[in-house]
């Protein structure tokens, strides 16, 4: 199998990309012959007609088209009786196991005379487990769209609409903020284009875990600014500082309360605790390894007090009448000031994040914008012209090998480079 970065892959998915920009040029008589079609004598031309109208339209699969490692795909060519519901005047109801054995369901509402045809072909005899579509083929398909076009077939439909519909986006858009501001700006037009193709994907069972934990970081971000400004009241005149802040800046922030507060300085002790353990253990194997005298539990114990100094300190901090004493090397209410500024931003990232994955969480970013040679669908020129334009680093879209993969396309664009 080829590398992901090797040479000849470069060029095929170059190749891909272009035959889907060279669309462009035909794509207008393409659907004007097809609307035309749509009312055509010949039964075999209607159905092609309305094949292609809704893979077009609705980015259908055209069905029994696979790549090397993919299984027989459900599509808009292999559409059963049971797998479409129509309901008068326009809506059709597509309900079906597609690609990956993930349900495909969507309503969408079409022009009056592809309803009329579909209806026309689920007409009676026809019943369940019949073909919708039982005088069209996907090779028949592809046959009469190469008249058009040398190579073009129904997929390529997928990845110019896919493309079309990210550049239209990107160049409508207005990408201002942090980088992590335009990152999840960009997510969120990749977002419409995976719908747009139906890239769904079963939610984790893990995502609920994993927002409560990023939740939870949130928090304790919240907590240590909260401790910041609790030192600055350590090092000023309480009530100076309340005036000019307010009541509110110093207060423990919405959400959090005593009982959170006493099980998040417990959490803190115990990790403080297990991070001195398991350096104590590494340094040991280490001095093992090169045949040297372990430590002895001695220095274990020692190196802890610096947890047992951090849990007194809470209850000291915790006791009625009890104060955050200002920390750190010469503190000052302006370096306090600083530090809080700067959990603000890192808050505001982890927001952005959390945001983001809740988004996310039923859409395959990935296979829009990445993955192998026969599931990308965004031309990634178009990712490389975004990180241009609105100055993020292409790493935060394309990990090393997908650094390595799309080489040819980081190299050939600038950011007024058009799809």
């Amino acid at each position: 199998m080829l590398a992901a970065n090797s040479d000849i892959k470069g060029k095929s998915d170059f190749k891909k990309f272009e035959k889907a920009r060279e669309l462009k040029k035909h794509i207008d008589t393409i659907r004007k012959d097809y609307h035309q079609e749509l009312r055509s004598d010949v039964m075999a031309t209607r159905q092609r007609a309305t094949a292609v109208y809704l893979i077009d339209q609705f980015a259908l699969r055209a069905g029994n088209e696979k790549g090397e490692e993919e299984a027989d795909t459900v599509g808009c060519c292999s559409l059963k009786f049971e797998h479409v519901t129509l309901r008068p005047p326009e809506t059709v109801i597509f309900d079906f196991l597609g690609k990956d054995s993930i349900r495909f369901y969507d309503e969408v509402k079409v022009d009056a005379q592809v309803f009329k045809n579909l209806k026309l072909f689920k007409r009676a005899p026809k019943t369940e487990g019949d073909e919708i579509f039982d005088r069209l083929t996907t090779s028949g398909l592809n046959k009469h769209l190469s008249n058009y076009m040398q190579g073009l077939t129904a997929k390529v439909f997928r990845t110019y609409n896919a493309s079309w519909t990210m550049a239209n986006l990107l160049r409508d858009m207005k990408a201002e903020g942090t980088i992590a501001d335009k990152v999840l700006a960009y997510n969120a037009a990749n977002r419409k284009v995976a719908i747009l193709c139906n890239h769904k994907r079963t939610v984790a069972a893990t995502h609920g875990a994993q927002m409560e934990k990023m939740e939870g970081r949130i928090d304790g971000l919240r907590y240590q600014q909260y401790r910041l400004k609790q030192q600055m009241l350590d090092l000023e005149t309480p009530a100076k500082l309340k005036k000019k802040r307010g009541e509110a800046y110093f207060a423990l922030p919405e959400g959090l309360d005593e009982e959170w507060v006493a099980k998040h300085q417990e959490a803190l002790v115990e990790e403080t605790r297990d991070k001195i353990r398991k350096k104590f253990e590494k340094e040991n194997e280490k001095l093992a390894a090169e045949g040297q005298k372990e430590m002895k539990g001695k220095e274990l114990e020692e190196r802890m007090e610096v947890a047992d100094e951090m849990e007194a300190k809470f209850k000291r901090e915790n006791k009625k009448g009890g104060k955050i004493e200002a920390e750190g090397k010469g503190p000052t209410v302006e370096k306090l000031e600083a530090g809080v500024e700067k959990l603000d931003v890192r808050i505001a990232t982890l927001k952005i994040q959390s945001e983001d994955r809740e988004s996310n969480k039923e859409v395959a970013l990935g296979t829009s914008k990445i993955v192998s040679h026969d599931t990308n669908y965004i031309d990634p020129r178009l990712t490389v012209v975004f990180s241009k334009k609105f100055d993020v680093p292409i790493e935060r879209f394309f990990s090393k090998t997908l650094r390595e993969k799309f080489d040819w396309a980081i190299k050939s664009v600038e950011e007024d480079w058009e799809f």
